[in-house]
């Protein structure tokens, strides 16, 4: 009768060491589908730091699980990997939805950017129209005109980079454009204060 039941629990031991043996293929698949999502909202563009700790949480499941794979079929668990795989999911799926509206607020502060720098751009041709010019101050128009169409080139740049979806990028570029915008202003203002000997 003991030995039966030694046997009983033998055997019963065995399909445990052997239900703990088998990799957790749906954990994975899960944890692998929630991370290229999380790549494609472009995480780790909008926020690295949260793209990070999912990434690091899946490379930690995945080296769980080859450690596992290394022991012998008894002595093999993969519960820490399990573990590891559903955590990755969870970050990964609470990442891609914070990526997708840092995004989006990103791409908000474009669009006003964009408009803020059209219209001081806009503003700097009319008063470049307007510049008297003359022996004075020739030079100076000429070379204002040839940064402000460099201006325009590079704000047209940053349309281009608006319209395709890279709002990083543009972002960069628009700050750039107010900023040499602002500064051909000032040069301007300073032209036609030679020209003008300073009086208005």
């Amino acid at each position: 009768m003991i030995s039966r039941i030694l046997v009983v629990l033998a055997v019963a031991a065995t399909l445990l060491f052997i239900g703990c043996a088998k990799p957790p293929e749906m954990e994975i698949t899960a944890a692998s589908t929630a991370m290229q999502t999380l790549r494609e909202a472009e995480a780790e563009l909008y926020i690295p730091q949260d793209y990070k700790m999912a990434m690091d949480t899946l490379n930690a499941a995945n080296a769980a699980k080859t450690e596992a794979d290394g022991k012998f079929a008894l002595f093999r668990s993969y519960k820490t990997a399990k573990n590891l795989y559903v955590s990755a999911e969870t970050l990964a799926k609470s990442a891609t939805e914070k990526a997708r509206a840092e995004k989006e607020r990103v791409r908000m502060a474009v669009m006003a950017m964009l408009e803020q720098a059209t219209v001081r751009l806009g503003e700097a041709d009319t008063a470049l129209a307007k510049a008297p010019v003359g022996k004075g101050n020739k030079a100076e128009i000429e070379l204002i005109k040839t940064e402000l169409a460099a201006v325009r080139t590079a704000l047209d740049d940053a349309k281009r980079d608006t319209d395709t979806g890279k709002y990083l990028v543009a972002q960069s570029k628009l700050k750039s454009v107010m900023d040499r915008t602002a500064r051909v202003q000032q040069e301007l203002a300073t032209a036609t204060a030679k020209k003008t000997g300073g009086k208005k």
